[in-house]
């Protein structure tokens, strides 16, 4: 996940996300590019807008996933998505699969 992904989600393009934060359009284009990062303000700020914390948007838990493929990044990220009982059935689904296909 990222600025850019959040953003895009949302509908919006740079110069509308630029306009809603009250930014020049070149500030908000260098922090979602990574040219610059913005104050710890600013980035509450997206956090509150796009409903989810400063470290999705930028990638400030890189280090914990780092040499995990990006594949399962991805299921862990939809993992973290699901209620309670979605992420016990997708366990559930997982161990199934597991147990009939073989653990590797």
């Amino acid at each position: 996940m990222s600025l850019k992904t959040k953003r895009v989600e949302r509908g919006l393009t740079q110069r509308e996300a630029a306009e809603i934060f009250g930014l020049k359009y070149r500030t908000y284009q260098n922090y979602e590019n990574g040219v610059t990062s913005p104050d710890m303000d600013t980035a509450a700020a997206f956090a509150r807008y796009f409903e989810c914390t400063i470290g999705d948007l930028f990638d400030l838990e890189e280090g914990a996933h780092k040499g995990i493929p990006k594949d399962e990044q991805r299921l862990l990220e939809l993992y973290r998505k699901l209620s309670e009982s979605g992420k016990a059935a997708l366990l559930a689904t997982a161990e199934g699969l597991a147990s009939t296909l073989g653990e590797r």
